[in-house]
């Protein structure tokens, strides 16, 4: 299970998941304005990004994950 994109349009730029991230898997492309998934590998599946993500632009691999994150939103 990993973080995904779910909608790059939705994306609004605040860099939420750049600054709550504990591995560092984000980085930032300055001339989309959009964060970016760089590290997918780094991911330890802690959810963080997704659920503090506040233009939903985020999901989890998982279906049980991103199901059980979605009442928390």
């Amino acid at each position: 299970m990993s973080v995904m994109r779910a909608d790059l349009n939705k994306c609004i730029g605040c860099k939420r998941c750049m600054t709550i991230c504990p591995m560092d898997v984000f980085r930032f492309n300055e001339a989309a304005r959009k964060s970016v998934i760089a590290y997918v590998e780094n991911c330890q599946s802690c959810g963080q990004c997704y659920v503090n993500c506040p233009g939903h632009a985020l999901a989890m691999s998982d279906y049980e994950m991103s199901s059980a994150l979605t009442n928390y939103r």
